[in-house]
């Protein structure tokens, strides 16, 4: 029996697609009369959607932000501690919260690593440390897809396994990806030990990277050109149909720039998000003040999703569609051709 939880946040992805014009149970592009793509309709689907993210065991969506402290003299700077190896035994393992539908490996990891003790210091499961022991295993390989790139998908074995390849086709992007049916959700915590053990030996290489001097390094930094991107080099933009955080589209878009380059932060592309009416400051009834979507940023493809953080308490992160982040792509494009 699904909890009720699990069924909001079915009704919430099904909703979303149609709002999209896609059927959320083929991903397939409805057909032009269908009254879905109306765009009264499309709106209104996507509003309702955003209400359900609100139902999720929590009343209203809004993430911690806490007014800014009294500046205080400086002190000298701890030494930061070192990440301990991650450990999750069985009894941990056992509250593992199953999806009764398909869900990617991003989504498993995400909630398996909602059972690393509160207030730990402990290394954290990563998409590349499940994905590299599937591939290992012979439940993925790497595949080359229609469009020339290549993508971690289900072999024979995996198929039967419960690992599930998935298609679709949104707002002219073809997204090819892998799905994790329950059973391949109980395969991977079956396995889960050996994942860890991917993910502690990638940590023990991190600590063994030998670090240079702090005051060395910054005498070492010449100036750096201002962030900018051409149309050109946009293209590389990965074009994924998971929805990621403003911080995921900061990451990939200094993925795109050479080293003497200034990186670009998320809050100068949430502030973007925010003065073009996509996002505004709300206080919740606890008095939380965050920015989330308005009804044009939930249209636009933004949605609140609730996560666990290290103390154990939940918080709630603003997600963006491809569409959301193909907006502020299009901005920076259009910089481009101004300059």
């Amino acid at each position: 029996m699904a909890s009720e939880n699990a069924i909001i946040e079915r009704a919430e992805t099904y909703l979303r697609k149609l709002s999209c014009g896609v059927n959320p149970l083929t991903d397939e592009i409805l057909p032009e009369g269908d009254c879905c793509r109306q765009e009264r309709i499309s709106k209104c689907l996507a509003y309702v959607a955003s209400l359900l993210q609100q139902q999720l065991d929590h009343e209203q969506v809004a993430p911690v932000t806490k007014p800014q402290p009294e500046r205080k003299p400086k002190q000298q700077k701890q030494p930061k501690q070192e990440r301990q190896e991650l450990a999750l035994d069985a009894e941990a393992i056992s509250h593992y919260r199953f999806f009764d539908y398909p869900v990617s490996i991003s989504r498993v990891v995400r909630n398996i690593n909602e059972l690393i003790p509160a207030k730990s210091n402990m290394n954290h499961l990563l998409y590349a440390d499940v994905a590299n022991f599937l591939v290992q295993e012979g439940v993925l390989s790497r595949q080359a897809t229609a469009d020339g790139k290549e993508a971690n998908l289900p072999t024979a074995l995996g198929e039967s396994y419960g690992f599930e390849k998935g298609e679709s086709d949104l707002r002219g992007h073809h997204n090819i990806y892998t799905q994790c049916w329950q059973k391949a959700q109980q395969y991977i915590l079956d396995n889960i030990q050996k994942c860890i053990a991917i993910a502690n030996e990638r940590l023990a290489a991190k600590n063994a990277t030998p670090k240079e001097d702090e005051s060395e390094e910054t005498a070492k930094k010449p100036s750096k050109q201002k962030f900018r991107l051409t149309a050109k080099e946009l293209e590389n933009y990965p074009a994924e149909e998971t929805p990621i955080p403003v911080s995921e589209i900061a990451r990939r878009l200094n993925t795109l720039i050479p080293a003497d380059m200034e990186r670009i932060y998320y809050k100068v592309i949430r502030d973007w998000y925010v003065a073009q009416g996509y996002l505004e400051l709300k206080t919740s009834p606890e008095g939380r003040v965050a920015y989330l979507p308005t009804e044009k940023g939930a249209v636009g493809g933004m949605f609140v999703e609730s996560r666990t953080g290290k103390d154990g308490e939940l918080y709630d992160v603003v997600m963006y569609e491809q569409k959301a982040q193909k907006l502020y792509l299009d901005n920076l494009a259009q910089e481009a051709l101004q300059e």
